[in-house]
């Protein structure tokens, strides 16, 4: 049985010259989509690392609770008047 590939889209985008040259030097033109592929994949991850680890860094900052502490006090005033 011959497997399922996944659903692939045209994508139009401008990457400067200089990447373009050594793209079609070292890359044959058959593989050209699956390298960009590669590649954004592997980038993607990376950028995903980054912001999983800024969040943490944020999480155990103590002056972020007390921001959100005071926040919601704040939201709170004046609902009573409601």
């Amino acid at each position: 049985m011959r497997k399922e590939e996944p659903k692939k889209i045209n994508q139009t985008f401008s990457i400067p010259a200089d990447v373009s040259q050594e793209l079609h030097t070292y890359v044959k033109r058959r593989e050209m989509s699956q390298f960009v592929s590669d590649a954004i994949r592997k980038e993607l991850e990376y950028k995903k690392e980054d912001l999983r680890k800024a969040y943490l860094a944020a999480n155990k900052d103590e002056g972020q609770q007390e921001a959100l502490d005071e926040w919601e006090s704040t939201v709170g005033d004046g609902t009573d008047e409601w």
